[in-house]
Formats: C-alpha cells, structure tokens, sequence
C-alpha cells in the first residue's frame, strides 16, 4: 500500500467530513472570486477567517473552564458548516456573533450525563431563529445554502459542481458512520413528499442539492442521531415530514427547525427507553 494509501485509511469519519466541508468551501471561494470579484473574494476570505479566529478564541475559553478534553476539529467543522450554508452577507454582525455563541453553548452546556442534545450548528441557528420571533430587533438568521447550490457554466448549461463531492460524502462518508438508512429515508421521504406537496415549483434543483446535502452532513451527526436501522428510517421519515410542514406553513429556516424538534424528541425517546430497559 502507498503512502497515500494508509494516510488515507488512518483517517477517521471525522477527518473524511473535514476534508468534504474544505473542498465545498474552497469551491465557494472560487464562486465568490468569480462573481463578485478580487474585492468581493477578498471581503468574503476577511469573513471567514474572522469566523474561524472568532471560534478558535471561543473553543480556547471553554474548554479551558469546561473540557479540557474537548478537541479542535469539531470547531473547524462547525465554522466550515456555518460559512457555507449562511449568507456571507449578512450586515448583523451581533447576530452572528450571538450564533457562534450558541454553538459552543450546545458543544459544552447542553449536555446529559455527558451526551449531546443538539447537533451544535442545528442548535445555533434554530435557537437564534427562535429568538428572532420574540426579539424584535433581531432578524431571522439568513440561511441560503449559498456554498452549496453553486453553478458554474458547462457546456452551455449551469452545472452545480458541488454536488459531486456531495454524492461522494453520502456514498462513502456516511458509510463510515453508518447512518445510510438514515440519510436515505431523510433524502427520498423530503422530495418525494415535497415534490407531490408542489413546495419545490420552479427551484427543484436548487432543494435537491440542500436536501441532499444535509442528508449527507447534518443530519447523520452520530452524536444526535440513532443506530439502528429501524430508528433510523423513522427519524430520517419523521423529521421530512416536519420539514416539510414548515415549510408549507412558511416558517423561516425550515430544515433546521424540523431537525432542532428531530434532536430533541430522539433525546427524549433515547432516554425514556434506557429507563424502560432499567426497570425492567
């Protein structure tokens, strides 16, 4: 085996998703260049590094107060996640910095004996959208996917070049945690539902590509979600449905309020089970 090759099977599940998000998010850059420009690129690189200095100094205080333990590839994930599916745009810096806040809140405080509640970036922008309904001079958090649904023009047609990588993360990264039955009943359960619903007229590409990709990335988070097989397909069937209520009732950040209410009633179901199984 070459070098490559055993550098390549040492890495963990973890390491192949880093490696997903960083090819999505340098195609994102280049969109960026290639749309708005030297300057506009620039702007949005100042953005990003900002976000990850911003994390980094985050990650440092609380895990020297509350883990220790607690390692850093999780923040670059997270910073990787929110740089690509919110608006790079966005002119409320505080709600920003109130998101990233949130993040680490759900990374080290919203435990259980240990265990987390929330997938971190479904809490950070749900819990924000929530706030924004009772906060009036809080806006909801803009949330556009623009470092997924990316054309570039082919061929005389505009092909979205990110879903490629993001076929190879279902196939092959979700594999290795082992949430296929998950990602699949998610994936199928949204468009099928979606599709006869009429919720996609006119931007069905534009919803493949974010259904696919949080069926991909987020939703199978292993911390937050179930293993086995028949859970699986409830949960990913479960939280399409409610995505899809919120949706047709309007309500803002759709997929990420359905899999807020998804985490929390799978914490709920996991542990009444386990005091089901002790009394018995």
């Amino acid at each position: 085996m070459s070098k490559l090759g055993k550098i390549f099977k040492g890495l963990t599940a973890y390491d192949h998703f880093l490696v997903f998000l960083i090819i999505l998010s340098v195609i994102k850059i280049v969109n960026v260049f290639v749309l708005s420009g030297i300057a506009g690129g620039l702007h949005f690189v100042k953005l990003g590094v900002a976000l990850m200095v911003i994390s980094t100094v985050l990650f440092l205080i609380f895990r020297f107060f509350l883990d220790k333990k607690k390692g850093y590839k999780n923040v670059l994930i997270s910073a990787l996640l929110i740089l690509l599916v919110l608006s790079h745009g966005d002119p409320e810096p505080v709600r920003g910095l109130v998101l990233i806040l949130l993040l680490f809140v759900a990374k080290f405080l919203v435990k259980y004996k240990g265990e987390n509640i929330f997938n971190p970036i479904v809490f950070a922008i749900g819990v924000t959208t929530l706030l924004s309904f009772v906060i009036p001079a809080m806006l909801v958090p803009p949330l556009d996917w623009s470092g997924i649904d990316i054309r570039f023009s082919m061929f005389g047609m505009q092909f979205p070049l990110p879903i490629i990588p993001i076929f190879l993360a279902l196939i092959f990264n979700v594999a290795r945690v082992k949430r296929h039955p998950l990602a699949i009943s998610f994936i199928v359960a949204s468009l099928l539902v979606g599709y006869i619903l009429g919720q996609f007229e006119g931007e069905f590409l534009s919803n493949f590509i974010i259904i696919l990709f949080v069926g991909a990335a987020i939703i199978i988070e292993p911390k937050t979600s179930p293993i086995k097989i028949k859970e699986q397909v409830i949960y990913g069937f479960s939280i399409a449905m409610v995505t899809i209520l919120f949706k047709v009732l309007n309500i803002p950040n759709s997929i990420v309020m359905g899999l807020l209410i998804g985490n929390l009633a799978y914490f709920i179901f996991k542990n009444f089970k386990k005091g089901i199984i002790k009394q018995q």
